[in-house]
């Protein structure tokens, strides 16, 4: 079973859908009336899989939240949370209370049975969905929008056999201690949070009733009170730091005893080890170590080091959390940032789910406070495993989250994302619709800033010409991934579509990203194929300022997949050259629905004339051409602007019936030829990455011994290298390789105190390390995107 749609009325800034309430021929549902009159529920849609909600701050998020948790377990419905600005917060009779209803899709054979029996169906009739609303009259069952569609009402006996989906969700204020006692994990929890609970809120009403006493009383007591009032805080909050410690060492409890497996016996063996053999007591240290690195595998999530480890470390009568990193150097917990504990908290609370019920929601609220911008695309991949596990075992959950980041946007998925709007006056919240449709302009006012792919230069970047091409590459990509996932498209959470402005703006926007830093960016640039473009391409062949800044291999051109494609030209001048002329025309009613009223378009209709694209014409050329002949009753003509025409052609693919629409064949091989250029960016960049930081460390190994080094500095130099190489490919591969040739000549492990006999050869040898990643990409053959079609 699945929540499909939500339905709020009158819960906290949720009042009612006023723009449907207002606009003239809505139709109403049968849940729909309230006090006899028209109040319709606001309707927030969810996916199957992951539901992003986006909003600006105080516009009903986290109380969206809230309202899914109160419709699914029908408890804390209370009539202090009813709307303050309807019309219906009244005083002078009894307060109403909130309502919430709910679409429920995907039911299972048992799930129908059920439903059918508690409305007292006969068992053959064909029930696919159903809506759920717990109103102040009661909760009711509907099975259609029918206006004359029957309530069904349950008592609490019957909605209690229902088996709603059920919610948990991820502690996003919790992460892992810095250390951990060993008699907590040997006997398991210790102090209950229930008892410090209690002294909690027993210390809060002490704290109330000093203050109100104190308010009422004259001077002379004052400093009693006041004196008792701040006993009390200190109180209050000592239970506070309390409740929130057991919290998280229940967080490591879980981590060591339910994700990495080890029997609590292994820490009360250490407990009493620790007083008697501390080599033994350090043995079980390691083991547990190996252990809880093969069961944690942290660095296939956390994408910001691939060298990553988390270790324990004996302290007494404690065991300490210490982080490894690409450095080969050891941290505690308290020196490292607050994201990777946090994302590790999250990890671990993902590994350690199990599912309480048949249909669950996992609920998050701002996962992004303390997370980095990679942390976040980390945490994207997380959710993906949550709703769709590569464990087949596993069941996939729906995903609702709630966040104020647009790093922890999916942008390959802009059908996920619902913004919320908070109306003026008694209007509420409302849910903003078509969030995608114009590359997410209206998420501008979620973030409080205008959210656009040129605000980034991310560590891949695909350069492009103009808006226009930015919208219909992004366009077209997460359409072919929605309806066609099987043809290539772009991964937009890895690659940024940078819009330049128009052709002669590449040549700096590269310089700035490329040309300046010690670390850049990997670039690729897609330029027309018309002579503009081919001047541009020759600027950045020859550099700039006498500078070579990219490769030519990652200067794409149109014309490059003149061989591969389907058109109507007689060349690829421009993107929009890929696509059909019959699409065009799709695109082009698209625009003048528009820009006309439906009586103008009907007649300007008749006037259009199907895009002709003549010889040595550029596809948007005709088509401007045709939009002209478009006339509306006052004689307005059309003007077909290549932003609005690049999101006409996406509307027509949508709406296309069509197996697979003009065009997107043709898009699909651009793509391919620009994952071939990312890819073999991103390589080249993780090898100059590579080979500089190989050229610091050399150098400083070659200056702190000139004349001769000992084996184990040697040794103590090659182990920092192999902990700084990226993960394992055919260059890091050539690089080890020369490791362990040194290792073996030198014969480093015999007398480590020792000077390594020939120097100049162990020298020669080091210094070659720099090039072996280079000389073994060189060697490799069949390397896709050594050099492209240019």
């Amino acid at each position: 079973m699945k929540l499909e749609t939500l339905y709020i009325r009158f819960f906290r800034s949720f009042n009612y859908d006023y723009l449907r309430k207002g606009h003239v021929g809505s139709n109403p549902d049968p849940w729909d009336t309230f006090n006899g009159q028209f109040y319709p529920y606001v309707k927030v849609r969810m996916e199957e899989g992951i539901t992003t909600i986006v909003g600006a701050n105080e516009s009903g998020k986290s109380q969206l939240l809230a309202a899914v948790k109160r419709l699914l377990n029908g408890r804390d419905i209370h009539a202090k949370d009813f709307c303050r600005y309807s019309k219906f917060f009244a005083v002078d009779k009894a307060m109403a209370k909130p309502e919430f209803g709910g679409r429920f899709t995907h039911l299972k054979s048992q799930e129908k049975d059920t439903v059918a029996d508690l409305i007292g169906l006969d068992a053959k009739e064909k029930i696919e969905e159903f809506y759920l609303f717990r109103t102040n009259e009661g909760a009711f069952i509907y099975l259609s929008r029918d206006m004359n569609a029957q309530a069904y009402k349950l008592d609490n006996a019957k909605l209690k056999k229902l088996n709603l989906p059920t919610y948990f969700e991820i502690d996003a204020d919790i992460p892992l201690p810095n250390s951990v006692p060993i008699d907590y994990l040997a006997e398991g929890k210790g102090k209950s949070i229930v008892g410090s609970r209690a002294k909690m809120l027993l210390g809060q009403e002490v704290l109330r009733s000093s203050i109100s006493e104190m308010i009422s009383s004259d001077a002379q007591k004052h400093q009693a009170l006041g004196s008792k009032i701040s006993s009390a805080y200190s109180s209050v909050q000592a239970d506070e730091d309390e409740a929130n410690r057991q919290k998280r060492l229940e967080l490591a409890e879980t981590l060591l005893i339910h994700v990495a497996g080890i029997d609590r016996s292994a820490f009360a063996q250490m407990k009493d080890a620790v007083k008697t053999s501390e080599g033994y007591a350090n043995g079980l240290v390691e083991r547990i170590n190996r252990q809880l690195s093969e069961r944690l595998n942290f660095p296939k999530w956390w994408s910001q080091d691939k060298n990553f480890g988390l270790y324990l470390t004996l302290r007494d009568f404690d065991l300490v959390f210490t982080v490894r990193d690409r450095t080969g150097s050891d941290y505690s917990f308290s020196e490292r940032s607050d994201g990777m504990k946090y994302f590790l908290s999250y990890f671990v609370q993902f590994l350690s789910y199990q599912p309480k019920s048949d249909s669950e929601i996992l609920l998050m609220d701002e996962p992004d406070r303390f997370l980095s911008t990679s942390g976040q695309q980390d945490l994207l991949r997380l959710f993906a495993q949550y709703a769709n596990p590569d464990d087949q075992k596993r069941q996939g959950v729906q995903v609702l989250y709630v966040t104020h980041s647009p790093f922890l946007i999916d942008k390959n998925h802009s059908d996920r994302i619902r913004v919320l709007e908070k109306g003026d006056g008694d209007e509420g919240t409302r849910v903003v619709r078509n969030v995608g449709h114009n590359h997410y302009e209206p998420l501008r006012s979620a973030f409080g800033a205008f959210v656009a792919e040129t605000t980034f230069i991310s560590n891949c970047n695909l350069m492009v010409e103009g808006q226009a091409d930015q919208v219909l590459l992004a366009g077209v990509s997460t359409f072919i991934r929605e309806r066609h996932p099987k043809l290539e498209a772009l991964d937009l959470n890895t690659l940024t579509l940078v819009p330049a402005g128009s052709a002669e703006h590449i040549p700096y926007l590269v310089y700035l990203a490329r040309g300046r830093d010690v670390e850049k960016p990997a670039i690729v640039v897609l330029l027309d194929g018309d002579s503009a473009g081919q001047s541009i391409r020759k600027e950045l062949k020859k550099g700039y300022r006498g500078r070579s800044i990219i490769d030519d291999e990652f200067i794409l051109s149109t014309n490059d997949l003149i061989e591969s494609v389907k058109i109507s030209t007689t060349s690829v001048q421009e993107i929009e050259d890929l696509i059909p002329a019959r699409l065009a025309d799709r695109a082009i009613e698209v625009v003048a629905k528009e820009a006309f009223t439906d009586k103008e378009y009907a007649e300007s209709i008749k006037k259009y004339l199907p895009v002709n694209v003549q010889e040595g014409e550029k596809l948007f050329q005709a088509a401007t051409r045709s939009a002209a002949s478009l006339q509306a009753a006052n004689g307005q003509t059309l003007r077909l602007d290549k932003v609005a025409f690049a999101r006409g052609v996406i509307e027509a693919m949508k709406a296309s019936s069509e197996g697979t629409p003009d065009g997107v064949d043709n898009f699909s091989q651009l793509f391919s030829l620009i994952n071939q250029r990312q890819r073999a960016a991103m390589r080249k960049n993780a090898r100059e990455r590579t080979s500089q930081l190989l050229k610091r460390m050399i150098h400083a190994f070659s200056s702190d011994h000139p004349t001769r080094v000992t084996r184990y500095e040697t040794l103590n130099f090659l182990e920092s290298v192999e902990d700084n190489l990226p993960e394992i490919n055919d260059e890091t591969e050539a690089i080890r390789d020369v490791i362990r040739r040194i290792r073996g000549d030198h014969q480093l492990h015999i007398e480590p105190h020792s000077p390594v006999t020939d120097f100049a050869s162990l020298m020669d040898t080091v210094r070659s390390m720099a090039h072996a990643g280079t000389l073994q990409a060189q060697r490799s053959p069949n390397r896709v995107g050594e050099r492209g079609a240019s």
